[in-house]
């Protein structure tokens, strides 16, 4: 299995968790874990994260909108031609990312970029694909793309918690997030922010970026919201406090 507990995950010290990396040191979604057994996963900040903010997945969206298929795709293919009005984009930049086109009836699936090369503004470059297409894309047709491992802040109380900062992370910039084990720190709170019970699951604060409170309620909301919650906080928290709680973290993916 190699290093580290049944995983197998190769382990990492604190201080190399602590990454604020400019450019991308290894492919996101990279899982690592300390000498404890917790688990840390290497990503891309698409907003600036501090130590406990808690964070969830972007949303796909058009791929700047302005990278479109140049020529109809056939069944079969593994490289999509494509123009780009762009931005210049380094090689392999987008690289393990997912494309699709829009959903219609029996289209959308995602397929794994595997490389591109660099290309400029206003250029035309193959996107190769880790397997075969099985739709047909269309001449112009928009591509839409997604990676799971892009974070923003959690900001709404319906929003899905993939991880927890460790420590700050720039816009844009590539770094670590924990995944499961020990939290020593979770940002909780607001002026109007619910309480917390010990053993009690947390969720979002809505329109607090990054926050988490106690779950309120025992309607259906309040029950998905726990049931769907990593986070088992391990200390009480009165209402409208805003801190740091010790918590426990299962591995949601």
């Amino acid at each position: 299995m190699g290093i580290g507990e049944p995983g197998g995950y190769a382990l990492v010290s604190g201080a190399a968790l602590e990454a604020n990396d400019s450019t991308k040191k290894m492919p996101l979604g990279t899982i690592r874990q300390d000498r404890e057994g917790n688990l840390y996963r290497y990503i891309k900040a698409k907003e600036a994260l501090t130590r406990g903010a808690v964070v969830t997945q972007i949303v796909k969206a058009a791929w700047d909108s302005t990278i479109v298929m140049d020529g109809a795709s056939a069944d079969g293919d593994t490289v999509l031609h494509v123009d780009t009005n762009t931005s210049v984009i380094t090689k392999n930049e987008f690289e393990g990312y997912w494309i699709s086109q829009a959903t219609a009836t029996g289209l959308g699936k995602a397929y794994q970029i595997k490389s591109h090369p660099a290309i400029g503004a206003s250029s035309e470059m193959d996107v190769e694909l880790v397997e075969a297409c099985e739709e047909i894309i269309a001449d112009g047709g928009v591509l839409l793309i997604y990676n799971p491992f892009e974070v923003e802040l959690v900001d709404d109380d319906e929003e899905l918690i993939i991880g927890v900062a460790i420590g700050v992370i720039t816009i844009e910039y590539f770094g670590w997030i924990q995944i499961s084990g020990h939290v020593p720190a979770v940002q909780v709170g607001h002026s109007t922010s619910d309480a917390i019970v010990l053993d009690e699951p947390l969720v979002p604060v809505e329109g607090v970026p990054g926050a988490c409170q106690g779950m309120a309620g025992d309607d259906e909301a309040a029950n998905m919201l726990s049931t769907s919650s990593p986070l088992l906080s391990l200390q009480s928290v009165n209402a409208n406090t805003t801190g740091f709680v010790e918590a426990l973290m299962r591995r949601m993916f």
